[in-house]
């Protein structure tokens, strides 16, 4: 999974009565066990990020998440008005599968709670707290920078990680 599940339990013993009586040795206990368990968080991709034509000479590649159509577009689904933290490591290298050589990509992240791309704010790794909307979704649009001048010819890939947690 790309994402880490947390799930709280919570145990409570609550011995009631202990009785013991002298003619019978006759011990009672009740035990109530309450459990809150919260829902998993799912995370759905929708469009991949593209980057379209590059021009002889470009030297980087911004895809800005706010305003462009070619940014990443993801859906989180978890506990419909719960709060979560969204961590990603924003800067990650691409290797070129074909040569030798990597590039290394600047993520920039976006998000609202309703899937309105131009409305969304830019989401930094600064430990904020974010909340799921009262149908229990939060839209992510992934868009970054990434500097052409080192690049050699072949494809770059690379792996992306958000991790997700609810507070």
């Amino acid at each position: 999974m790309n994402m880490k599940q947390l799930l709280k339990i919570l145990i409570v013993f609550s011995f009631l009565s202990s009785n013991i009586n002298a003619q019978v040795n006759r011990v009672s206990a009740s035990v109530n066990i309450t459990a809150n368990v919260e829902q998993s968080i799912q995370l759905i991709t929708v469009n991949a990020m593209t980057f379209g034509d590059i021009e002889p000479g470009q030297i980087e590649i911004f895809v800005n998440p706010v305003i462009d159509v070619s940014s990443g577009y993801m859906i989180a689904v978890g506990t419909p008005e719960a709060e979560f933290r969204l961590d990603y490591l924003n800067v990650r290298n691409l290797t070129n599968v074909e040569n030798e050589g990597f590039l290394t990509f600047q993520y920039v992240l976006s998000g609202n709670d309703t899937e309105d791309q131009a409305s969304s704010e830019l989401i930094d790794n600064d430990n904020r707290t974010i909340r799921f909307n009262n149908e229990g979704t939060f839209h992510i649009w992934v868009g970054g920078r990434v500097n052409l001048e080192n690049a050699t010819p072949g494809s770059y890939e690379g792996d992306f990680t958000i991790e997700i947690d609810y507070i």
